[in-house]
Order: structure tokens, then sequence, then C-alpha cells
């Protein structure tokens, strides 16, 4: 081992943004250890698929069942700390607020009491979402950090508090800890229960005979969506300047759920064209006229968080992070690999 290496600890390492980080990390000479959730044995193929299952220390961590290891992992006295776990899927919120809310507070609540008491030279980042943000009324407008906070799900609620308890332990507890404010970022790594990875993974299956026509709602939904590898770069960098902030990280532009569809099928070799309208809408191969996707009323939201467009004005001034991205290169991407796991299996 190099002397004086630096070391860093990331909760949440399966996940998509834990592990993509945890690559950029190693490729750096950083020593990287990660906690995750008991019962989660099936997301290691990130890690596999990366290549770095063998090249970190992981110590499995339930949140909120057993601080005390938690402590004992702390003290090993990590440079960077990147707290990244917790539950994330917005619509899971809505049938178990209890559990999203409790797992989120709790994860943060474990880690920066366990910084305060054990490793207050440690640098810790704080995973947060845009959902914070909720029904704006400027929703006309870029949203910076200093946007009013108007949350419309169970886990937005968390993530609000999220921010605040960062907070408190950056301005009245006196530890190094930022906040990024997440807009939504995408990667091959998604997991499959988020659209871009639902769409990039079933138009694939489509492709290949292994699956019917693909299910979704409100096809004119529209987000801000940018690069998980991005983020995760730039996640090194709030943790690399002198001054612990609150960061956006988001593209400044939408683009509709509609447009990744045409690209995800062009990819895939498919000539996409809409027919019909509203609940009945579908879109179909015009070559073959095979069906490829299907709006269903069940998969509308009910309640649905309103198209928001980050500004990064902040980031990139202060710190020279920007995303340069689209997320139209990347949902071809998404498509491509997703191709190439279903001939593996």
């Amino acid at each position: 081992m190099k002397k004086n290496r630096k070391r860093a600890l990331i909760t949440g390492i399966t996940g998509q943004d834990g592990a993509l980080l945890a690559k950029s990390l190693t490729a750096k000479g950083i020593e990287v250890s990660g906690t995750f959730r008991r019962g989660s044995g099936n997301n290691f193929w990130r890690l596999n698929e990366l290549e770095i299952s063998d090249k970190i220390n992981l110590y499995e961590h339930s949140i909120g069942n057993n601080p005390i290891d938690l402590s004992r992992v702390i003290q090993q006295k990590f440079d960077h700390i990147f707290h990244l776990a917790g539950d994330s899927f917005t619509q899971d919120s809505f049938r178990h607020p209890y559990q999203t809310i409790n797992t989120n507070l709790t994860g943060s609540l474990e880690i920066l009491d366990a910084v305060l008491q054990h490793s207050k030279e440690s640098k810790v980042f704080i995973a947060c979402s845009s959902e914070i943000f909720g029904n704006s009324k400027k929703i006309r407008s870029l949203i910076n950090e200093n946007h009013e906070r108007n949350p419309l799900n169970p886990y937005g609620i968390s993530q609000a508090a999220i921010l605040d308890i960062a907070r408190y332990y950056r301005n009245i507890q006196g530890l190094f800890v930022s906040v990024g404010i997440l807009f939504n970022h995408e990667s091959q790594f998604r997991s499959a229960q988020f659209l871009t990875r639902k769409l990039s993974l079933g138009l694939a299956e489509i492709k290949v005979g292994k699956q019917k026509a693909l299910k979704l709602g409100n096809l004119n939904s529209s987000r801000d969506w940018g690069s998980a590898e991005e983020y995760v770069s730039g996640f090194q960098i709030v943790l690399d300047s002198n001054n612990p902030d609150d960061f956006i990280f988001a593209t400044g532009r939408s683009v509709s759920v509609r447009e990744l569809i045409i690209v995800a099928c062009q990819q895939l070799g498919f000539k996409p064209e809409f027919t019909g309208s509203a609940n009945t809408e579908k879109c179909i191969d015009s070559v073959t006229g095979r069906v490829l996707i299907e709006v269903s009323p069940e998969y509308f939201r009910k309640v649905d968080t309103p198209c928001l467009v980050g500004s990064t004005e902040k980031i990139q001034s202060e710190l020279g992070w920007r995303p340069t991205r689209r997320i139209e290169d990347i949902i071809a991407e998404m498509c491509a690999h997703d191709l190439v796991r279903i001939g593996k299996h």
C-alpha cells in the first residue's frame, strides 16, 4: 500500500452512483471502502461488471439496524465519505412513506453523528434530490440552490429534511458537509425500475424477441436528465474543494419521454411511429408494424412532479464543474449495453 494513500468510504456502493464512483476513485489510486444493504447480494452485478469487486473493501450495513457497526467503520478515519445510500424510488415512497422517510433520515443522521463522534476531519458528501423542489411556483425558471422547497411526495420530503440535517452538522457542529442536489442522472447501471433503463432494457428485449410491447405512462412527461458518470465526477470535485456548500447537479435542459423513445428505437434498428392518442397511443415499428410501446393508464402517476430544469451556474463558477453529455447519447449507449447483456444470457 502506498504511503499516505487517500481513503474513501461510499455508502450504497452497490447502487448506480456508488459503483460508478468506486470505479472512478479506484482508478485514481484511492483506497475505497463501501457499505451495502443486507440482502442486496443481487446488486453486486454493477461492481462485477465494472471489474472492481476485488479492489474495494465491503461492509454490510442496514440503515437503522446497527449504528454501532457503522461507527466502527467510520473510526477508520476516511479522508472522504460519500453518503449515497437510501430509498430512492419516488413512486415506492407513496406506498411506503414511513419506510422511505425513516430510512433516508436515519441513514443521514447515522453517518453524520458517527463522523462527529469519531472522525471530524473527514469531508462528507451527502446526495440529495431535486424532488425537494416539487411543485415550484417558478416552474418556468431555472432552479438554483436558493429556490423554494415544496416536495410533492414522501421521498422529496425526506430529501428536504436531509438538506436541513446536513446544514445543521455543517453550520452548527462545524463538520465539512457538502450536499449535491441531484436532478435525474442516467447510465447503463441504472436500476430496471427507473424509466430510462426500463426503456433501454425493454426495447432491447423486444428486439431479440424476449418481450412483447413495453407499457409506459405519460409520453409527454419531461425531465432534466444528465449523466451519472459526469455527476459522480462532480462529487469528487466538491470534496476536493476548500469550502463545504450545497450544489445543484443538472444539465439546464429538458427532454421528453417521447424524445427518448425515438432515440432508443432508432439505436436498436426500429423506425418508430406513433399512432392513436392519449390513453390509446402506441409506438410501432413502421417497417414491420410491430407494437413496441403501449400507453397504459396504470402507469400514469397520480401525483407527478412538474418538469423542473436545474441551473449549474453556482458549481460552474465556484468549482469549474459543468455537464457536457446529452441524454440522447446516454440513452443510445444504454440500449447498446443492454443488447450486449441480453446476448450474454
